[in-house]
């Protein structure tokens, strides 16, 4: 696992939305009784996916909440003397605690998919088309 993302392309590319496209594969995943995600009976392909997008979730997250605080740290003094408003240091503490929720979530989720697909390898992987919102 690298420090840094892969470089997004602008403009008319195709853009790499890892989290919406593991919200919009979520879906495709079958759940058993109390609502518990049934990893056994679903497609090999769907949990490569989605551990792939997980994965690549969490990282961005882990990256992102490393820069708030390295500009946090950089603002601090400004807080103090209320250059910085405090109700946009609280709105920021709430946005870090989803975002950890979040990435702890994606883990769970990537370690569940590679559970069930550490022995799989197919010829070839099918595609599974996301969700429409």
């Amino acid at each position: 696992m690298s420090d840094t993302q892969p470089k997004r392309k602008v403009g008319n590319t195709a853009n790499s939305r890892p989290l919406r496209d593991l919200l919009l594969l979520m879906p495709h995943l079958p759940v058993r009784e109390k609502s518990a995600i049934d990893y056994a009976s679903a497609d090999p392909d769907l949990l490569v996916d989605i551990a792939r997008h997980a994965d690549t979730t969490l990282r961005t997250v882990h990256l992102g909440m490393a820069a708030i605080g390295e500009l946090l740290v950089t603002v601090s003094p400004e807080v103090g003397t209320g250059e910085f408003p405090a109700n946009s240091i609280e709105a920021i503490g709430w946005l870090l605690a989803e975002l950890g929720d979040l990435a702890a979530t994606a883990h769970l989720l990537v370690a569940g998919c590679q559970r069930y697909t550490s022995d799989y390898a197919p010829r070839r992987a099918k595609h599974i088309p996301p969700a429409r919102p």
